[in-house]
């Protein structure tokens, strides 16, 4: 099974039509959205639509939550705290409905896709993990795999017989081992945060354990100049056009 997965969109258009375009190539049988459609971004309410009307699989990130959760919201700065109340006034009821009641954790393909880190927190980063937390993950994971989001950066942490390496992830393919357990962060498809402002996503053969990284160029001025003319904070626009 050829499975996409997205994460970070953060209501981010036009980088979601360039990583569109690029599926109808790819042919994915699936395609799994690791939380954050919206938040930063001046599109919520297409980018969620879009999610729904393409069938994507899409799970809780720290975002969604917030538009309902005082507490996870208040887990915020100040600033994204404001834009997340923002961001929940540009959603129709409908997309705010599918927002909310997005699952935390899934299981395809015997493995494990979570915004944050397993097993189902979204609010947790996975750099800030050490060796001994990874291990503990690890030895208590059912799956090989787990696929995050979070930190909007790639990144791959592979586990065996205690020994553990964190690498990062560039374009271009990488080939899963067997005799290993992976925590795969999937980067960002709406606001990268790795130095290099094209959307990302990852697409995962479940056969051949082959993980392929994609990176494509959009035209981020246009999405900057429409964050600014929501009101968005600058830091916003400046994240993804320089």
């Amino acid at each position: 099974m050829k499975v996409a997965i997205l994460s970070d969109i953060h209501g981010n258009l036009e980088a979601l039509e360039a990583v569109l375009a690029d599926l109808k190539n790819q042919g994915p049988d699936q395609v799994i959205c690791l939380g954050d459609l919206v938040g930063y971004g001046p599109d919520p309410e297409a980018v969620v639509q879009i999610s729904i009307d393409q069938g994507f699989t899409a799970i809780l990130g720290n975002h969604e939550a917030a538009l309902i959760s005082k507490k996870d919201r208040d887990w915020m700065n100040f600033q994204t705290k404001e834009n997340s109340i923002a961001t929940k006034a540009l959603l129709s009821q409908p997309s705010l409905k599918h927002c909310i009641a997005l699952p935390r954790p899934i299981i395809v393909e015997k493995a494990r896709f979570v915004h944050g880190c397993p097993p189902d927190s979204v609010l947790k980063y996975l750099y800030l993990l050490t060796d001994n937390d990874i291990s503990e993950i690890a030895d208590e994971l059912g799956e090989r795999l787990c696929f995050v989001g979070h930190t909007h950066e790639l990144v791959l942490v592979s586990v065996s017989r205690g020994q553990i390496v964190r690498e990062q992830l560039k374009e271009g393919c990488h080939l899963l081992q067997e005799d290993r357990k992976y925590l795969i962060n999937a980067g960002s498809v709406g606001q990268p945060r790795d130095m290099n402002r094209k959307a990302k996503y990852v697409l995962w053969d479940s056969s051949s354990g082959i993980l392929e990284v994609r990176a494509l160029s959009y035209p981020s001025h246009i999405t900057a100049d429409k964050i600014l003319a929501r009101g968005f904070p600058k830091a916003y626009a400046i994240r993804i056009s320089s």
